[in-house]
């Protein structure tokens, strides 16, 4: 996850152990192959954890990753857009494919593990929780190998590189992450510091995207006031506050990052600075504010040129009709009172899943991995971060009664 900042409000799911009326005989199977694995997925983790890899260096991680799938019996295709895995199980009845999205990749943080399995690669760890992810990933493709004869419809799992840069999912995608198979709707969880047990979403907007614009200033004239007058433009730019849907929304952009001046090249300089949006309406609304300033700055001898980039970092917005339908299931499964929204998370949170989102219809949950009896925060990118390795099986429990529900419902 890219740029840390506080959960904001909101409510919470509780996991229950009501089970389903609907695909019983399945998940119950699955559940119980999910039971009996669980010190071996543990173990994985750990493993995971101990061998952190940066963005673009996961190799042993994907390697790690393809060796189990394959010999679960899935097709796996290795080295899609950089390290990134991708494992098709072909279920034995005929059905629709469903899609979960794993990212593996650790982050530079030189302050102590705080585990007794820390990591063995100096200035690199799992703070983020990309090895509970990858664990998650892995659960699946155990529980629903164990019933693969029966399974109406197939599972695509995604194991995705240099989500922390931004840009492996859009990688992947470039590079055939679909060419398996082309699934109806795709799945993701991120780590966040709830209390184990409890996982939460929101129907659109989660996790707030990146815009990027660049000010270019040339001329003879005072670059250096005109690269003042840039920042003051992007800062302001930065503070607009539109009209939000509903009153649980945060302001729809902040200024998330703002770069030095370059340095002048000639009769040329440069300001760039990121928006983080929450809300896709203000996206227009940005880049508008940016330009009208621009044209009215009165700078003899300079002339200011914007270059923007939407969408730089996607971010992730749920596809609410995917996210009321998995709900759905979740309730039933868990209990009426399991699902509630959680709000928009801080704008200052990133994520590229909305890449995957931008090419099929899919949903990230939030899955809660603190446990304050013991003094665990899982608060992702914080030097102390530590997840609750109980939340792996029961995310595994969860996510499996929302992928069969998609499998198995027209």
């Amino acid at each position: 996850m890219f740029r840390p900042a506080a959960l904001c409000g909101g409510l919470i799911l509780l996991l229950t152990s009501a089970s389903s009326a609907q695909d019983t005989s399945l998940e119950a199977r699955i559940g119980a192959t999910l039971a009996a694995r669980e010190s071996a997925l543990i173990a994985f983790r750990r493993d995971l954890h101990e061998h952190p890899e940066v963005s673009g260096d996961e190799a042993r991680t994907a390697g790690k990753v393809a060796e189990r799938l394959r010999a679960l019996g899935f097709d796996v295709r290795s080295g899609v857009g950089g390290h990134g895995v991708v494992a098709l199980l072909r279920g034995g009845r005929p059905g629709p494919v469903v899609a979960f999205r794993a990212d593996m990749d650790a982050v530079p943080s030189g302050d102590p593990d705080p585990v007794a399995f820390r990591s063995r690669i100096p200035g690199v760890r799992h703070i983020c929780g990309h090895d509970i992810h990858t664990t998650l990933g892995v659960a699946l493709a155990e529980g629903f190998a164990a019933v693969r004869a029966e399974l109406p419809g197939s599972i695509l799992l995604i194991f995705q590189p240099a989500e922390e840069r931004a840009t492996g999912a859009r990688a992947m995608l470039a590079d055939g992450a679909f060419s398996l198979a082309r699934p109806i709707a795709i799945y993701a969880v991120h780590t966040a510091p709830l209390e184990v047990g409890r996982v939460g979403t929101e129907p659109g907007p989660l996790l707030a995207g990146r815009d990027r614009g660049t000010i270019t200033l040339t001329g003879p004239g005072d670059l250096a006031a005109a690269s003042d007058s840039a920042r003051a433009i992007l800062l302001r730019a930065g503070t607009i506050t539109a009209e939000a849907a509903r009153g649980d929304v945060p302001p729809d952009f902040v200024l998330a990052q703002l770069w030095p001046a370059g340095p002048a090249a000639g009769e040329t300089r440069s300001v760039r600075g990121a928006l983080s949006i929450a809300d896709p309406g203000a996206r227009a609304r940005a880049r508008r504010g940016i330009e009208t300033a621009l044209s009215r700055l009165m700078l003899p001898g300079v002339t200011a040129r914007l270059s923007y980039e939407e969408h730089f970092i996607p971010g992730v917005t749920n596809d609410p009709a995917l996210t009321a339908r998995a709900n759905a299931r979740l309730r039933t499964t868990l209990g009426d009172s399991a699902v509630v929204r959680v709000g928009v998370v801080s704008p200052l949170f990133s994520e590229d899943f909305g890449a995957f989102q931008d090419a099929v219809p899919g949903v990230m949950y939030l899955l809660g991995v603190s446990n304050a009896a013991r003094g665990w925060i899982g608060m992702p990118h914080s030097p102390g971060y530590v997840a609750d390795e109980a939340a792996i099986l029961l995310g595994a429990r969860a996510l499996t009664a929302v992928l069969l529900d998609r499998l198995t419902t027209p």
